[in-house]
């Protein structure tokens, strides 16, 4: 449906001729700038459990992890992974799933303060004032279960056996629970929120290369960042593999909104989604070929299915 919608009515002759008017330094740029956001996404994942996961484990694992979630729905890459980097570090599957998702919610809370700061510069107050009570009420809970164990402890047992018939998931709650809450101290939390600012503004200058370097459409600072804030949104929910669709309707939406012509608007959209879907598809494809995850002992870590 998103892909009738972005496509509808644009000649595909002006699309191709648009296409082949980008300049082809840039192009590499912008390939360039997202592997080195990738580099830095598996450094953070390194500092995300003491001790300290391998550099080289982590940086598989972004890379294979992302080549899964272009490939099959719902995210799918994030549950890899999770496996890649337990496997890879003698760690229980829970633990390193809780890591992730850690990871993941500070991408949210990144992309949620962009996002805010767009729909404020757009009038869409009331917008703001949900979205950042959701973000506040998630934070809220993490702390109130980081300050007070026994509740914790109270809300895992609610998986256990007299409700289940089974411990295995109150043990999986347990783990992946507390490899979230072992992110909580202030140093390490400090230090993950510099880092994903730092992502995230490697992300956002990939697509201000790509709106005004390649495409040329001239756009401000400010408004390429919303640009960016808006189509992102459509790469972090649950949907199709790599978000193909989803990705260039919020994009071209967006775009149109400023004005841009709808050929321009898809081209653009196509090439600056293809610079994120074709490259690390490849790589991680080959990483997950020649370079396997694997177990530091001979027994398989607790836990894993």
């Amino acid at each position: 449906m998103c892909l009738v919608y972005v496509f509808r009515g644009v000649p595909l002759e002006r699309m191709v001729a648009t296409l082949k008017l980008y300049p082809t330094l840039p192009i590499f740029l912008v390939v360039g700038v997202s592997f080195v956001s990738y580099a830095i996404m598996g450094a953070r994942l390194s500092l995300m459990s003491s001790p300290r996961l391998s550099f080289s484990s982590c940086f598989c694992a972004t890379l294979a992890g992302l080549a899964i979630n272009n490939i099959l729905p719902a995210k799918a890459g994030e549950v890899a992974k999770a496996l890649w980097l337990g496997r890879a570090n003698g760690l229980p599957f829970q633990k390193t799933l809780g890591v992730v998702f850690m990871e993941r919610f500070f991408d949210v809370n990144v992309l949620a303060f962009l996002s805010l700061w767009s729909l404020w510069n757009g009038g869409e107050k009331k917008i703001v004032f949900v979205f950042a009570a959701c973000i506040t009420a998630g934070w809220c809970v993490l702390a109130f279960f980081k300050l007070h164990p026994f509740c914790a402890e109270r809300f895992v047992s609610l998986f256990g056996r007299e409700k289940f018939g089974t411990e295995s998931l109150e043990r999986f709650v347990s783990q992946a629970l507390g490899g979230v809450l072992d992110n909580m101290s202030r140093g390490r939390l400090a230090r993950l929120g510099v880092m994903s600012l730092v992502i995230w503004c490697f992300y956002a200058t990939q697509m201000i290369f790509s709106l005004n370097s390649v495409a040329g459409l001239g756009l401000s600072l400010g408004d390429a960042v919303t640009v960016f804030a808006v189509s992102s949104l459509g790469m972090l929910l649950p949907s199709s593999p790599g978000a193909i669709g989803v990705y260039e309707a919020f994009a071209v939406t967006i775009l149109k909104s400023y004005g841009v012509k709808p050929e321009s608007a898809l081209t653009v959209a196509l090439f600056s989604h293809a610079a994120q879907f074709i490259p690390v598809t490849l790589v991680g494809g080959v990483v997950c070929a020649f370079f396997p995850h694997q177990n530091k002992s001979n027994s398989c870590p607790t836990g894993y299915p």
